[in-house]
């Protein structure tokens, strides 16, 4: 199958193009007070939109509202393992970041032995209820409720199984055509019960979607995702970026040859047809001929924007979601899970979700997670860190004796409440892809737009990347430099 998009073949070739002459096209120097393009943003698609326009002889400067670059690629080397918080995995045809990285000198290894892909799971306990995890076999368990029919299935092999059984979608982008227009206007919730999930089911699933729950989460976009990370995982391996993602991104902005300014927490736009003035909350302002915002519209929808917005547009801005998601990290003082005969990892439908072991390239005893999403990440989010961290590790020691003494949180990150995103992933409400998909990212005069909610064809930092070489040449065609 070969992802169609779009945007033209000859867009692709062009941006293509752009990559190649990186080395070829002399580059000029910005004259002070001279910007040619200003993109909002360091993460993947601001980086990646810097690049591509620098090589193209425009004079660009990147501004990040954060002390650091990188966005939702992020490795906290100050934290036990070095693990990531945001884009990990780099999927075997995201050609755009193999491009950076290989271009960059960044190297790309296999992951850890015993490594899971997103789309593939490791061996898990369970435990339904609060009763004690067990490791017999799933389906024979006193604790599975399921339907006969879905009594093989663990948990969180449920939704996935649900969405690819049947799945209408062959193109990745066949979740754009008014023909399954039918399917965006259903929530998860009833378009799963319309595939025959049993209630139980549906309760299990709702622990651990990524949305505040499976009301709210629109159907078609979850289908198209899980059809695209399917269709990826089957085209080859995946890997990580040795020394962690941010390598990649720290990479990408040396690269470039106006040094990104951090701390620059963008107050005011204002998109004129022929340039853009961003105010900073410093005072400092800066003008440009053009402006890429890549920023989430969970933060876009908060800056006053002065120009030509369509009401609509605003609005759809307004209604974007993005999950909220806390990230519990933990340390492991012994292999305690070799006393008590369990798997490492658990899942529960407890309010801490999933307990997962994970190999890591910076520490031999790998890394303790938990990921808590939607209203759960909600509920814990209210509570101060320490309280968080005494509560995990009594519940969790509770659950698993073997583990009391043996745990420690080394660090929480709750995405929701972190203020340069305040959210995960974007997704789309039932209803909001006819009603704002087509809309959100339009340019308003001068100002153009980029970031992975806007990304068509593929999704994660990938798709980052698409929106951000479609920008690109947005920017491109209008300064004559097509």
């Amino acid at each position: 199958m070969t992802p169609s998009t779009d945007f033209s073949r000859r867009r692709l070739l062009r941006g293509a193009a752009a990559a190649t002459l990186a080395l070829a096209l002399p580059r000029r120097g910005t004259a002070q007070g001279s910007i040619d393009v200003l993109i909002l943003g360091a993460g993947m698609a601001g980086l990646h939109a810097a690049r591509m326009l620098e090589a193209m002889g425009l004079s660009v400067q990147l501004l990040e509202g954060s002390p650091r670059i990188g966005g939702r690629c992020w490795t906290r080397h100050d934290v036990a393992g070095s693990p990531e918080l945001g884009a990990q995995q780099i999927g075997f045809s995201y050609g755009r970041v193999r491009g950076n990285a290989a271009e960059l000198g960044v190297e790309l290894i296999d992951p850890p032995k015993g490594s899971t892909a997103e789309t593939r799971l490791g061996q898990m306990a369970i435990s339904i209820g609060g009763a004690p995890p067990t490791a017999t076999p799933w389906a024979s368990s006193p604790q599975n409720h399921l339907a006969a029919n879905e009594r093989e299935l663990p948990p969180l092999q449920l939704l996935s199984h649900y969405l690819l059984k049947d799945n209408p979608l062959e193109d990745l982008d066949d979740w754009q055509k008014p023909e399954f227009r039918s399917i965006d206007a259903l929530s998860l919730r009833q378009y799963l019960t319309l595939r025959g999930a049993s209630p139980e089911a549906l309760r299990l699933m709702d622990v651990s979607v990524a949305a505040r729950d499976l009301d709210d989460a629109n159907a078609l976009d979850f289908l198209r995702k899980t059809h695209y990370y399917f269709w990826e995982a089957k085209k080859g391996p995946y890997h990580l970026v040795k020394g962690g993602t941010s390598a990649l991104t720290d990479a990408m902005a040396a690269s470039l040859k106006t040094p990104v300014l951090v701390g620059k927490i963008v107050s005011a736009i204002d998109a004129g047809p022929e340039t853009v003035t961003v105010t900073c909350r410093d005072g400092s302002f800066y003008r440009a001929r053009a402006c890429i915002a890549t920023l989430p519209l969970s933060v876009m929808k908060d800056i006053p924007v002065r120009g030509a917005v369509p009401p609509q547009q605003r609005l759809a801005w307004r209604q974007q979601r993005y999950n909220h998601l806390v990230q519990i990290f933990l340390r492991a003082r012994s292999p305690f899970w070799e006393k008590d005969g369990l798997p490492a990892s658990i899942w529960t439908d407890g309010p801490f979700e999933m307990i997962a072991h994970a190999p890591s390239t910076m520490d031999p005893d790998g890394v303790f997670l938990s990921y808590v999403n939607g209203r759960g990440a909600d509920l814990l989010g209210r509570l101060p860190a320490d309280q968080l961290s005494r509560t995990f590790t009594s519940a969790y020691s509770r659950l698993r004796p073997a583990a009391a003494g043996q745990i420690e949180v080394s660090y929480i990150h709750n995405w929701s409440t972190y203020p340069f995103a305040k959210g995960h992933v974007a997704y789309f409400a039932p209803g909001d892809i006819a009603r704002f998909g087509d809309i959100a990212g339009q340019p308003v005069g001068a100002l153009y737009f980029a970031g992975e909610h806007l990304c068509r064809v593929h999704a994660g930092i990938e798709g980052a990347c698409e929106t951000a070489e479609n920008a690109a040449i947005q920017v491109l065609d209008a300064l004559g430099k097509g």
